[in-house]
């Protein structure tokens, strides 16, 4: 008797990081400017809690819907925060800036690249 060996796809828990670190760049911003800043919290919180949703669907094995769920999420926030680390380099080229756009490169590699195939 044959048996495959376990392969377990942890793309799911690497969204749910991504997604909690969008969540805390969104703090972040209200902690470092010592005040509420509403159109920071609220969009890194909606982007945050549908990219977790992605990470759901990517631990019930719905893959492609993951993809079509985080995948415009994860390019609206690259998009953004680069746009505002090139227009604005005097303020928004700060540490919380340059993470978000390096982890946004990295879950479009979790999200987009294929899983290894089980060995024997």
């Amino acid at each position: 008797m044959r048996t495959v060996p376990f392969s377990p796809d942890y793309r799911w828990l690497l969204t749910v990081f991504y997604s909690l670190h969008l969540i805390w760049t969104g703090l972040q911003r209200c902690i470092e400017e010592r005040a509420y800043k509403p159109n920071a919290l609220w969009f890194c919180l909606v982007t945050g809690l549908i990219v977790m949703a992605g990470a759901f669907l990517l631990r019930c094995g719905k893959l492609s819907a993951a993809r079509a769920m985080a995948g415009p999420v994860v390019a609206l926030v690259f998009g953004f925060y680069l746009y505002c680390f090139v227009k604005v380099p005097a303020e928004d080229a700060t540490m919380r800036v340059g993470l978000i756009i390096l982890t946004s490169i990295a879950q479009f590699v979790v999200l987009f690249l294929p899983a290894a195939p089980a060995r024997d």
